[in-house]
């Protein structure tokens, strides 16, 4: 792969400031709020322009991810606790709200993160150690399909970090691909693309917000079970 450095030289990597992330971070919360209030509190038809506005959210969040192990370069294995905590405080919550018997984005992003932690993590050297990361991916994979978004939301956190980490041009088209993919043939699909330039535009921003803490991890699966109580008191 080529070096960030050498990405950089080709201007195809993003730099935002903590302040510019927290612009993301919120602004993907927010479209996944409008989303989630589409999906639990009106019918099909008229949730569809709410549902449009979510496709955002997702992408935003895998990509918040990958720019941390890419360009800030934190250690994918410090997520893998807190994700798999908060994945199971907001199961209950989160089949509460949907009924669908698939995890929750925590597990999507918990096992994007196991997924960069093994392309990053440098294995001592053994007869061993070249299976181990084909084989954990291959475990991934299979775990992906009992995620929200599946493999191709797994994918997509992989795509951003190998993007973000080289500026390689087929990287930047992979995941654009599997944001497309990852709602794919869904009527409201091609909303997912507004997501692709909101990170370049809020690294444009002459401001920030200030870091939010562990204020997102709780807002998750509160305001879920918020939703399914509603959804309960209006039926």
């Amino acid at each position: 792969m080529d070096s960030p450095s050498g990405a950089r030289q080709r201007g195809l990597l993003l730099e935002l400031t903590s302040g510019q992330q927290e612009v993301l971070r919120w602004l993907a919360m927010a479209t996944m709020v409008v989303d989630h209030v589409g999906a639990v509190l009106l019918p099909t038809a008229e949730a569809l322009p709410l549902r449009a506005v979510g496709r955002v959210a997702w992408p935003l969040f895998a990509f918040l991810l990958a720019y941390n192990v890419a360009r800030r370069g934190v250690d994918p294995r410090r997520y893998l606790r807190p994700l798999a905590v908060w994945c199971a405080v907001t199961a209950v919550p989160h089949y509460l709200a949907f009924e669908i018997p698939v995890l929750n984005i925590m597990g999507t992003l918990l096992l994007g993160a196991v997924a960069l932690t093994l392309l990053t993590r440098r294995y001592e050297t053994g007869p061993r150690s070249a299976l181990v990361a084909p084989l954990g991916l291959a475990g991934v994979l299979v775990a992906s399909t009992f995620v929200e978004y599946g493999p191709y939301g797994v994918a997509l956190v992989v795509a951003w970090w190998w993007a973000l980490r080289t500026g390689e041009p087929m990287a930047w088209l992979a995941t654009a691909a599997l944001v497309g993919l990852q709602n794919y043939p869904w009527l409201v699909w091609p909303a997912a693309f507004l997501a692709l330039p909101l990170p370049f535009l809020a690294s444009r921003l002459p401001f920030g917000l200030p870091r939010s803490g562990r204020l997102p991890w709780v807002f998750y699966p509160a305001h879920l079970a918020v939703l399914a109580a509603v959804d309960r008191l209006l039926n």
